[in-house]
């Protein structure tokens, strides 16, 4: 009995380290506009040095895949939020954020690099939510854009968020600041 109940408190505690290493706040948005979008302050996330946002595109039922083709599963209360605070049916693995930003050192560690302040990348995600292509605004040199492919491929699939009868490809804003 006293074992479970530790167990009931260390979950609790375990549950609350997890939602304060990751806030998820739907506040302004800090980085440049890129002009070729407009500002939004729905169907974004930002977290530590980098920020995400679903760009909304009109998008068929028959370009996306049947909820039965797709392994649906439960999803943690992390990627429940980011699904949520991004709009979107689908979402990363709830370690993924923490990856991203984990590499803006990686990122910016050339002298060319160093002297942007961040760099957006749009992904998309295809209707299996793997990441089908990237393109990257604004002028990066060779080494920068190298760097960003490879962080790109170590990337997870996109987890289909239960509840929707089609999963259509999307894609999203990506903003890294050093």
């Amino acid at each position: 009995m006293h074992s479970k109940v530790i167990f009931r408190i260390f979950s609790s505690l375990a549950l609350l380290g997890l939602t304060v290493l990751f806030p998820l706040t739907s506040g302004e948005l800090k980085a440049q506009n890129s002009g070729d979008f407009p500002d939004t302050r729905i169907n974004y996330i930002q977290y530590n040095r980098l920020s995400f946002r679903n760009l909304e595109e009109e998008t068929h039922e028959e370009e996306g895949l049947k909820a039965e083709k797709l392994k649906i599963e439960p999803l943690t209360m992390i990627e429940e939020n980011v699904a949520r605070n991004l709009n979107s049916h689908w979402t990363w693995p709830e370690y993924t954020l923490d990856m991203i930003d984990s590499y803006s050192p990686f990122l910016f560690r050339t002298k060319k690099s160093a002297a942007l302040e961040e760099v957006k990348v749009l992904l998309q995600i295809n209707s299996k939510g793997r990441l089908s292509g990237f393109e990257i605004l604004g002028e990066v040199d060779h080494g920068l854009k190298e760097r960003l492919d490879h962080m790109l491929r170590k990337l997870p699939d996109c987890k289909p968020v239960p509840g929707y009868a089609y999963y259509n490809p999307e894609v999203f804003e990506l903003t890294i600041r050093k």
